[in-house]
């Protein structure tokens, strides 16, 4: 099926009724858009943060890199896997700005709590849209080709992490050599120490909900995970303490998101690795058939994953702001 032509306009065209959204809630010129309400919004955000917490909007721009950079190791890797991406945004709800450049729009969203690639057809029975070629789409790309696409994004962030680490031993005065090692050192490092986390988290989680309710603090938790005030406080530290410190940590953020995103548990990147995975293996072990698993079963295993973030995320706010109060 052939993609259908898309059409260039002049983006210094007059602005006409024909640019306008409904409610004027927006405008667009072109393939230009942006929401003047949601813009002031997010700015006014961005400035309240910088004002009662100028170290919350560090950790924001790091985890801007980072965030951009996960999704785009997606965008690119699937591109080149024949799919045809329609949306690049960084953060979630009210879009905020954007722009549209071969059939994929490109934009920032007003709540910067990540970001995503939209991927038409991410399960054999989803319904695309009218229109939309069907070799474009998720499912149609080659087992090799989905495994790629998903594994980019982690993929990208250790990798990042590690040229982190590396520039940060070169700095410092190692060799360029023995630089390099460092960073692979250090990544594995980070790696190591995060699945350890998790297992301890996971094999004590009696001991760790114990001391959410304990105010007097003689039931320690078994393990501490960072809330993004605690990450807040250690960005404003690195940056003060220079580009070395600053780049270690910026590392380490890259890594453990990386590191978090491989986890085989849907909706998380590395469930959809390992689908493809297993359905590469199964399409090899038995030619000919259509080796297709039925991820819709893993729903109920993607709400139980996000009540567990969640919790995670929730409690470790709690602890630490008890260590403030």
């Amino acid at each position: 099926m052939q993609v259908p032509e898309q059409r260039e306009v002049d983006s210094s065209a007059p602005r006409t009724e024909d640019n306008l959204e409904e409610g004027g809630s927006s405008f667009r010129v072109s393939s230009f858009r942006v929401s003047p309400f949601w813009a002031a919004a997010a700015l006014a955000s961005l400035v309240a943060l910088a004002v009662a917490a100028p170290s919350g909007l560090i950790l924001l721009g790091f985890l801007g890199v980072i965030v951009s950079t996960h999704e785009a190791g997606h965008l690119v890797v699937a591109r080149r896997a024949g799919m045809l991406p329609t949306e690049y945004f960084w953060g979630f709800g009210p879009e905020v700005i954007s722009f549209e450049r071969n059939g994929c729009r490109y934009g920032v969203k007003a709540l910067f709590l990540g970001g995503y690639v939209k991927l038409i057809g991410m399960t054999p029975s989803s319904d695309i849209p009218e229109g939309f070629p069907e070799a474009g789409t998720y499912r149609a790309a080659s087992h090799r080709g989905r495994l790629n696409t998903i594994l980019a994004g982690p993929g990208v962030n250790i990798v990042m992490a590690s040229i982190a680490f590396m520039i940060a031993a070169f700095l410092e005065g190692q060799p360029a050599a023995s630089a390099l090692w460092a960073g692979v050192g250090d990544v594995w490092f980070v790696i190591s120490g995060t699945a350890d986390a998790l297992w301890i988290w996971v094999s004590n989680i009696g001991a760790y909900s114990s001391s959410l309710f304990d105010s007097s603090g003689a039931s320690e938790a078994p393990v501490r995970f960072m809330s993004p005030v605690a990450q807040a406080k250690v960005s404003g530290w690195a940056l003060e303490n220079g580009v070395v410190t600053s780049l270690r940590w910026f590392a380490i953020l890259s890594c453990a998101v990386g590191v978090v995103n491989l986890l085989p548990l849907p909706p998380l990147d590395g469930s959809h690795a390992a689908v493809a995975a297993v359905e590469g293996v199964l399409s090899k072990i038995r030619p000919g058939h259509d080796a297709r698993l039925d991820v819709t079963r893993l729903v109920p295993v993607a709400y139980a994953t996000l009540f567990v973030l969640v919790f995670l995320s929730v409690s470790a706010l709690v602890l630490d702001l008890r260590d403030i109060i």
